[in-house]
């Protein structure tokens, strides 16, 4: 089991959590929230989010997370297939750390195989930006992610979770993570419920779709591509 699930870092989880309700994101139950940390689930792949002091290094900030099933054996079938992983109780309880070659630290935690989430045709994009996207792109086929789609400037490679949820590994001159999210529809229909809710959306045509660009409260400018249908310049897995 693996499913998607990026950790926003927020000074203020009502607002944030503001964000993804006018998104169509439920509030999970499993984990149960807490006054600072709250899940939140698409359907296809969830979001966490948890409270920081403003100002703190971490505030705005989002890292990339996982759920699986048993933390144990997901350990051991990514260190057999060649990523190197370390067992801890930080966070949460039981969880497996990978630091990827790039410096890009981050956790697969405990979730549930079921959420009885509704199916949505949103779905959480967790965004791994990397100077050296080849070793990024073997650390996800390690875990079990699925190669979907990949530009063949080999720029730009996205993985399917078999849980829910999409990861891509992207070159740029920095090491990050962000939250996106892309859509099976029309991302204009995103706009009302985004500024009923106090938010101000823009639609852009880009050559493999439009996408919506939206500032979150917790300061990041968050993307909503619609689901790619050309594909030139592209191969698909």
């Amino acid at each position: 089991m693996l499913r998607v699930r990026p950790l926003v870092y927020t000074p203020d989880l009502p607002d944030a959590a503001g964000f993804l309700r006018s998104l169509g994101l439920h509030p999970a139950q499993d984990p149960a929230p807490n006054g600072s940390y709250v899940v939140f689930d698409a359907g296809r792949g969830r979001v966490a989010l948890h409270s920081c002091l403003p100002g703190s290094p971490e505030d705005g900030t989002t890292a990339l997370a996982f759920d699986v099933a048993d933390v144990e054996e997901f350990a051991r079938r990514t260190t057999e297939a060649g990523t190197a992983v370390e067992l801890s109780r930080e966070g949460h309880g039981l969880a497996a750390r990978i630091t990827a070659p790039d410096g890009l630290s981050f956790l697969a935690d405990a979730g549930p195989r079921e959420t009885g989430a509704p199916a949505s045709p949103l779905a959480v994009l967790a965004l791994w930006y990397t100077p050296d996207v080849d070793p990024a792109v073997r650390v996800l086929k390690d875990m079990g992610a699925k190669p979907r789609i990949s530009s063949d400037a080999g720029t730009w490679h996205d993985f399917t979770a078999k849980n829910g949820g999409l990861v891509a590994a992207h070159t740029e001159g920095r090491t990050a993570a962000e939250l996106a999210f892309e859509y099976d529809g029309d991302v204009r229909d995103l706009v009302g419920g985004l500024t009923q809710a106090g938010f101000d959306p823009v639609v852009v045509d880009e050559s493999y779709g439009r996408s919506l660009r939206v500032r979150a409260p917790w300061g990041a400018e968050v993307w909503i591509n619609e689901w790619q249908r050309e594909f030139y310049g592209y191969t698909v897995h």
